[in-house]
């Protein structure tokens, strides 16, 4: 199990999380951002809204989780 752990930590580093956790959060607002500037004027997106407030909110704990994640490594690399 250990080098299961290991070989994930390896394979995902911080910037890497913040950088996928961007593109999931921006993956998930723009199909409303398409349906705002070319839907109908009196269009009402509620499942396309509520899918944006779904990816700001997981990219955002990806975007922390990955920033701790980098300052840990950079840490351990002076460290060591």
């Amino acid at each position: 199990m250990i080098d299961v752990e290991a070989s994930l930590l390896r394979r995902w580093k911080g910037l890497r999380t913040v950088a996928v956790s961007l593109g999931l959060g921006l993956i998930g607002v723009l199909p409303l951002l398409v349906y705002v500037a070319f839907g109908p004027k009196d269009g009402n997106p509620i499942g396309l809204g509520l899918l944006a407030v779904v990816a700001v909110l997981i990219a955002t704990i990806g975007v922390v989780v990955g920033l701790i994640w980098f300052v840990v490594e950079v840490f351990r690399r002076k460290r060591h």
